[in-house]
C-alpha cells in the first residue's frame, strides 16, 4: 500500500510521461520536476523501470475506480458507453503518441501489466455493458456478446500500433472516436438508435 505522498508523486510522474513521453525523461529530470532529490526518489523506486511499473499500477487502480463510478452513475448501457467514450477521449487527447510504443519496447513489465488489466478487468466491463444493453433491448440480440467483447478489446489495442496507424497523421483521440462510433452503431438496436439520437441531440 503506497502512502498519500507517494500517490501524489506517481500522479505527477504520470503527467510528465503523458506530456514528454517516457524515454526522453531521465531520473534526474523526474526528480527535478518533482522538486525532490534523486536520492529521495530512489528511496521509493529501484530504477526507472520500477518507476514506470509503479506509475502503471497506480493508473490501473484509478481506471478501475473510474469504471466502477461510471457504471454506478449510468442510467443504462448506452449512457455508460457514452460516458466511457468521453472519459477515454479526454485521456487519449493528453497522451504523447509514442508513449505506448516506448512502454512496449523499453518497459515490458509495465506493458504486460496493462495488457493483463485490459484482458481481465476491461474485458469484463465491456461484456457486462453488452449484456446490460441486450437485456434492456438497447443493443441487438443477434450477436455473441463474448466474441464481440473480445473483438472490441483486440481492436482497441490495435489503435496503439503505429505500424497500422502511424502518428502523424493519426491521433489516438481521433482514432478512438472514429472506432467507438463504428462499434456503437454496429451493436445498437432500433430502440437504442432512437435513444442515442435523443441523447446526442
Amino acid at each position: 500500500m503506497i502512502s498519500e505522498q507517494q500517490e501524489k508523486l506517481l500522479k505527477r510522474v504520470e503527467e510528465l510521461f503523458l506530456r514528454y513521453g517516457i524515454k526522453s525523461l531521465t531520473m534526474d529530470d523526474v526528480a527535478r520536476e518533482l522538486g525532490i532529490s534523486k536520492k529521495t526518489l530512489y528511496q521509493f523506486v529501484d530504477n526507472k523501470d520500477d518507476l514506470v511499473l509503479k506509475v502503471m499500477e497506480r493508473h490501473i487502480q484509478e481506471d478501475c475506480a473510474q469504471a466502477d463510478a461510471l457504471r454506478a452513475e449510468s442510467k443504462d448501457a448506452l449512457d455508460e458507453i457514452l460516458k466511457v467514450i468521453h472519459y477515454n477521449a479526454v485521456d487519449l487527447g493528453r497522451m504523447k503518441s509514442n508513449i505506448v510504443f516506448e512502454m512496449q519496447r523499453y518497459h515490458p513489465a509495465a506493458w504486460e501489466k496493462m495488457e493483463q488489466f485490459t484482458w481481465e478487468f476491461m474485458y469484463r466491463i465491456v461484456l457486462d455493458n453488452l449484456e446490460w444493453g441486450i437485456r434492456d433491448g438497447l443493443y441487438r440480440a443477434d450477436f455473441d456478446a463474448d466474441i464481440m467483447a473480445r473483438m472490441h478489446i483486440a481492436t482497441m489495442l490495435q489503435l496503439f500500433d503505429e505500424r497500422i496507424f502511424p502518428k502523424p497523421p493519426y491521433s489516438l483521440e481521433k482514432l478512438f472516436k472514429e472506432y467507438m462510433e463504428h462499434y456503437l452503431y454496429g451493436i445498437i438496436s432500433e430502440k437504442g438508435s432512437q435513444i442515442l439520437k435523443a441523447k446526442l441531440s
